[in-house]
């Protein structure tokens, strides 16, 4: 699911305006010299939205110097010169605060996501593919010197082409995931993240960590809010920890308790433990994503457990 609401040309509409507030301000009171105007009829030829941006301002400016000349004529002449400075200081400020303010408060990129149980893949212009997860949500921001995502919940799979002038960044809250051209998944808990690398390396960045941590193929980290720890799995392992993007949900010797947590997230009609003391039983299994009954029929025939079910859940014990 994509969200358009959102274009690139929005922020490049916000910078034109702050130059050519900057080209007022220049014009008006610097040292004009004919470099300079030779530098700012360049700019103005660039694009017609760079003059209509500019004779806007500039028009805004004159309406307001006018109200300044019009004050009662007892006012000394010579306050009226920084009366105009002061006028199109406050313009200017008025003019660059507006769109600071609609820069930091709008949605950055393109946003897409996914529902409980959806599954889809993204394909960048330079041929990258993200993969979404169930119940995820990225935003993508393309610049002239990054790849931006933003990964605002669950987990997405990362097939990057690489490009050292234009890295691709994965920013989770304050933490960042930079791509050393690799294959790599990031997953967004409540109280964790945890990264794994399928080929090439990653560097992670956090205010919690005084240096980089650098993964390589093989690794796994998961970082919570006092820690990070770094694993290595085998190619299988991971294989198995990315069963999603095959439709399936891999239980190696999982506690049931958090079994039952994860195949949740694919599924409306949730699993309950009504039994707590059954949350530690170990369970290896393989499950379709999508299926809770097929989970629960497995519980059975392995575990010997029961369960009952309503509109809404179903209910395990022993």
């Amino acid at each position: 699911m994509r969200d358009t609401s959102d274009t690139p040309s929005e922020s490049g509409a916000l910078a034109i305006e702050a130059q050519a507030a900057d080209w007022l301000t220049r014009k008006r009171f610097w040292n004009w010299s004919a470099d300079d105007q030779a530098q700012f009829e360049t700019w103005l030829s660039q694009s017609p939205t760079h003059e209509i941006a500019f004779w806007r301002l500039e028009g805004a400016l004159g309406r307001t110097e006018r109200l300044t000349a019009l004050r009662p004529a007892k006012e000394p002449r010579q306050w009226r010169p920084i009366l105009a400075r002061v006028a199109v200081a406050v313009l200017m400020i008025a003019v660059l605060a507006g769109a600071y303010s609609i820069y930091a408060t709008r949605p950055e990129g393109v946003a897409y996501a996914t529902s409980v149980g959806g599954h889809e893949t993204i394909v960048l212009a330079d041929g990258t593919r993200i993969e979404l997860n169930t119940d995820s949500a990225i935003r993508v921001a393309e610049s002239p010197s990054e790849r931006r995502i933003r990964l605002e919940k669950g987990e997405a799979f990362f097939q990057v082409v690489h490009n050292a002038a234009r890295p691709l960044v994965v920013y989770i809250g304050n933490r960042r995931v930079i791509d050393i051209g690799t294959k790599f998944s990031v997953r967004r808990d409540a109280d964790r993240l945890t990264v794994a690398v399928m080929e090439g390396r990653v560097d992670y960045n956090s205010p919690h960590t005084t240096r980089p941590v650098m993964l390589t193929a093989g690794e796994t980290m998961v970082a919570t809010a006092s820690s990070v720890s770094v694993a290595r799995k085998t190619q299988h392992q991971l294989a198995n920890d990315l069963g999603w993007r095959r439709g399936i949900v891999v239980f190696n010797g999982m506690p049931l308790g958090q079994a039952v947590r994860e195949i949740n997230r694919y599924n409306s009609r949730q699993i309950a433990l009504l039994d707590r003391s059954l949350a530690g039983t170990k369970l290896t299994a393989t499950v379709s994503a999508n299926d809770p009954e097929q989970f629960i029929r497995m519980t059975k025939f392995l575990l010997g457990l029961r369960s009952e079910k309503s509109n809404d859940a179903f209910r395990l014990s022993q």
